[in-house]
């Protein structure tokens, strides 16, 4: 029972270095230049544009590293964010205040249909 256990506590113990998949390193910049530069402008693509600037003059692999960390941080922000633009939320029976539904008041929206 104890050898069960302990095994568990290993396994629990390994999944957040598992987690990380293939390790991040400093050869990665110009990769990550890339998909930065395909994002849409806003606060996370500025915040991980600077935190890239910082790890290409940074004054070691391991700070350059730990930059990389940040950079993948609010480059899926802002990538989550450009999804969520991608798809504006509609109005449904609980939501009338969204496009498409009787209590909006803006411009209307492509893909939300008249609710109410």
């Amino acid at each position: 029972m104890y050898l069960i256990r302990a095994t568990l506590v290993a396994a629990i113990l390994a999944l957040p270095a598992l987690a990380w998949g293939a390790e991040i390193t400093c050869s990665q910049i110009p990769a990550a230049q890339n998909y930065v530069n395909g994002l849409r402008p806003g606060p996370n693509t500025r915040a991980a544009q600077h935190h890239l600037d910082l790890a290409r003059s940074a004054p070691s692999e391991a700070r350059c590293v730990s930059e990389l960390r940040i950079v993948d941080k609010y480059a899926k922000r802002s990538a989550a964010a450009d999804r969520r633009a991608a798809h504006p939320l509609c109005a449904d029976a609980l939501h009338q205040n969204r496009p498409g539904g009787s209590d909006y008041h803006g411009p209307p929206v492509a893909g939300c249909r008249r609710v109410f």
